[in-house]
Formats: C-alpha cells, sequence, structure tokens
C-alpha cells in the first residue's frame, strides 16, 4: 500500500498541523505569561491562559505519582498511536477526509506527548469566557484536535451507517 497518495498527503498535513499549531500556542504562551496567569485574548470570548494539567480528560491519572503518570500516559500514546496507524492502513485510497480525521488525532497526542515530556504534565493555554470566570475547563489545541478527529470519525461511521440502511429499505434499489 502507497503511503504517500492523496490520503497519506492529508494524513501527515493534518497531523503536523496540529502538533506544530498546538507547540507554536503553547510556545507563545509561556514566552508572555506565568504559570496560573490569563491573558485575554478576544475580549470576554476568549483567553490565553498557561496551566499545567495533571490529569488526562476527565482527570484521568491525576491521582497517580508523576513518573506513574509519564508511564500511563506513554503507554496510552503508544496504544492509540498503534491503533490509529492500524485504521489508518485499512482506509481506502480515496478516504481523505477520514485520513485528515485521524492525522489530528495523532498530532494532538503526539503534542501532548511532548508537553509531558517537556513539562511533565500537559499544558492548557486557551480558556472559552472572560478571564475572571471559571464556568469552562482551559484546553489547548491538541485538545481540539483530538475532539475534532474523532468527531469526524463518528459522523463519517453514522452517514456510512444511514446510507447502507437506507439502501436496505424494502423498494429502494441497491446500486
Amino acid at each position: 500500500m502507497k503511503f504517500f497518495g492523496t490520503k497519506g498527503i492529508a494524513f501527515l498535513s493534518s497531523a503536523l498541523i496540529a502538533l506544530v499549531i498546538d507547540q507554536l500556542g503553547k510556545f507563545h504562551t509561556t514566552t508572555i505569561l506565568d504559570i496560573g496567569d490569563r491573558s485575554s485574548l478576544v475580549g470576554d470570548v476568549i483567553a490565553l491562559t498557561h496551566v499545567p494539567s495533571m490529569g488526562g480528560a476527565f482527570g484521568f491519572f491525576r491521582d497517580w505519582l508523576p513518573h506513574a503518570q509519564l508511564i500511563g500516559f506513554s503507554a496510552l500514546a503508544i496504544f492509540t498511536t498503534m491503533a490509529i496507524f492500524g485504521y489508518y492502513r485499512g482506509l481506502a485510497p480515496g478516504e481523505q477526509s477520514t485520513a485528515a480525521a485521524l492525522g489530528a488525532m495523532l498530532g494532538g497526542i503526539a503534542s501532548h506527548t511532548i508537553d509531558r515530556l517537556r513539562y511533565g504534565s500537559g499544558f492548557d493555554f486557551l480558556h472559552l469566557g472572560s478571564v475572571a470566570s471559571n464556568t469552562l475547563p482551559d484546553f489547548s489545541l491538541a485538545d481540539v484536535a483530538i475532539v475534532l478527529g474523532v468527531a469526524t470519525l463518528i459522523i463519517e461511521l453514522l452517514a456510512t451507517e444511514m446510507t447502507a440502511r437506507a439502501s436496505e429499505r424494502p423498494g429502494h434499489s441497491r446500486p
């Protein structure tokens, strides 16, 4: 199977874009904000913040010792990376949007792994709402890349399933 067709380009470019933009955002944040600080970016809509994130999504590994967290997150990153490459290998050559979704997820995972190795924890740098609000959780662009990748896969799966079911209905001719 050829890796660098349009599917490979979609996969690698979305992975690199997610990784580079997230790491650049974090680098910029560390140069202008101290840990715990926030600065308005777009009025009361979005702010920059510099917040270490000790746990994963939903507090996963939060109560673990730092070296155990690193081992746990590293194992999780290896497992998910292998799953992404396994899924990618099974894609048809024309499935660029699925490949891009997988690439975005891989870029987000890679960026989170770099954070854990560099800072010893995750690193959130975006905050929705005013500087003073704490209603919504802080996040990073790596988080956004992973969520958008997963959402794209779910939407594609549902669309494929709906199309398959519609073609099985009585009175519907199969192509």
